[in-house]
């Protein structure tokens, strides 16, 4: 060969992948905590992208592959959420375990979950992400720690504060008007901010 070695060309997925594979992994950090989920999801993507782009012209592979791995994260957290919502079902009707929920047990069961994913949302967050990682994805308190570095003890605080702040919002929101849940909110927010000074 002439001392010279062939250089194979790349496609411009691949070439995309290569040059944006940790900015790939970081944005997808935003959608899961498991280092393994998202080293998954970032090798799914580029394999997708790659199928893709045998069959037609990509013309921004960059931006593909990240819309890619955006509905590859939404579609396991999703796959996620089902799972909760199963395992909830489970334990809260765990005496009826042949029986099979009603429409409108599964309706109520749909908007109960609706505003428990609505009470999360507005978490701070750190908070959020601490809770999240233990109601969804069963990390224990020192892997939660470990991964977001803070202490043990300020995880628990983000879990309970979490539990307490969800079970809240869901409370309000069945009660009354949301202008209650935005008042409650304001109250909160009010009293925060005095209890730090």
């Amino acid at each position: 060969m002439n001392g010279t070695k062939k250089r194979i060309k790349r496609t411009s997925v691949e070439a995309a992948f290569v040059e944006s594979g940790d900015l790939l992994k970081r944005f997808l950090s935003r959608y899961l905590f498991d280092s393994r989920d998202i080293e998954d999801l970032s090798h799914e993507a580029y394999l997708r992208a790659h199928e893709a782009e045998q069959r037609q012209v990509v013309r921004n592979p960059r931006a593909f592959l990240f819309r890619i791995a955006r509905n590859l994260a939404l579609n396991e957290l999703s796959r996620k959420a089902r799972k909760i919502t199963d395992y909830i079902d489970e334990v809260t009707h765990g005496e009826e375990l042949g029986a099979s929920p009603s429409m409108d047990e599964q309706q109520e069961q749909a908007e109960r979950f609706a505003l428990f994913c609505r009470g999360a949302a507005n978490l701070p967050p750190q908070c959020r992400r601490a809770f999240l990682m233990r109601k969804v994805y069963g990390y224990s308190h020192k892997e939660i720690a470990s991964q977001l570095g803070i202490s043990a003890s300020t995880v628990e605080k983000h879990i309970a504060t979490g539990l307490h702040r969800c079970s809240s919002f869901m409370e309000a929101m069945e009660k009354g008007p949301p202008s209650n849940v935005r008042q409650l909110s304001l109250e909160k927010t009010v009293k925060e901010a005095k209890s730090r000074g």
